[in-house]
């Protein structure tokens, strides 16, 4: 009986590395914009957007924390 060879990434939640990178740049390229926007709002009175930009900066916060800790941190090979 042959014994399976063990992975680079024991306990991986995302097999597919695709998958994390597409997860991974979407959810920062989201907190990019919404950077860009909450600092633009903030240099100007033209416009306010905090009633909208906070919460949905802090949804962001929460899920990009969520998926480092529970995503990429499974993800990264222990020495």
């Amino acid at each position: 009986m042959s014994t399976p060879l063990p992975t680079q990434t024991p306990n991986v939640v995302i097999t597919n590395p695709r998958a994390r990178l597409i997860a991974r740049t979407t959810l920062d390229i989201i907190g990019v914009v919404l950077g860009t926007v909450i600092v633009v709002d903030g240099a100007t009175d033209a416009f306010s957007l905090t009633a909208v930009t906070v919460p949905f900066f802090v949804g962001w916060g929460y899920l990009r924390a969520a998926f480092g800790l529970g995503i990429d941190n499974t993800n990264t090979p222990k020495f």
